[in-house]
């Protein structure tokens, strides 16, 4: 795919991974990449080069990721998953779409990318849907961005704030939308 000038990716990285007891990032995803570099290469692949990695003060010093991506610490974890998207957002720049990425998912694909993609829109949020439940990532349009980037309150809801704005569920045929890998147990249960 060419390169999508106009798209970024905020790839969130700055939990504390406590039920995991080691920083998510850095789980092995297969012999040669760990979570973040899997997922970093999909979005390459999909032709996206504005990537922003938000991790915590703890993760930077261990990251090791090339030139090409940004990284912003997200100091105040208190307030949660909205400020580490609004740093993300802020750092990128100039983006007409961006996709919110998390970093307990690392099984994004082509497929479900150019799924969200294919149904863009500027003043709302794409959400990859299966069976009725939402999953991840999800594509964010210039207004809602432009409209996080703006917010004064740091500690919002992002599902909230995306309800705000006109929304659009897309049926995906990929289980693996709804995965969130938070402990041992769920990351044995994937990578035996």
């Amino acid at each position: 795919m060419n390169e999508l000038s106009d798209v970024g990716v905020v790839i969130l990285a700055a939990g504390e991974s406590s039920r995991m007891k080691s920083p998510k990032p850095f789980l092995k995803y297969d012999t040669n990449r760990r979570f973040i570099d899997k997922i970093i290469d999909e979005y390459r692949d999909f032709g996206i080069n504005h990537i922003v990695v938000v991790v915590n003060k703890s993760t930077i010093k261990e990251l090791n990721l090339d030139n090409n991506t940004l990284v912003c610490v997200n100091e105040h974890l208190e307030y949660e998953r909205f400020y580490s998207i609004k740093l993300g957002l802020e750092k990128i720049g100039k983006c007409d779409f961006c996709f919110i990425q998390n970093i307990d998912n690392p099984f994004v694909n082509k497929s479900v990318l150019n799924k969200l993609y294919e149904n863009k829109s500027k003043n709302g949020g794409i959400i990859p849907v299966i069976q009725d439940k939402g999953g991840h990532p999800v594509l964010l349009g210039s207004e809602v961005i432009s409209y996080i980037v703006r917010t004064k309150e740091l500690n919002l809801n992002f599902k909230e704030v995306i309800n705000e704005f006109p929304g659009n569920r897309v049926e995906v045929a990929d289980n693996s939308i709804l995965i969130n890998i938070n402990s041992l147990e769920e990351y044995q249960k994937y990578f035996k």
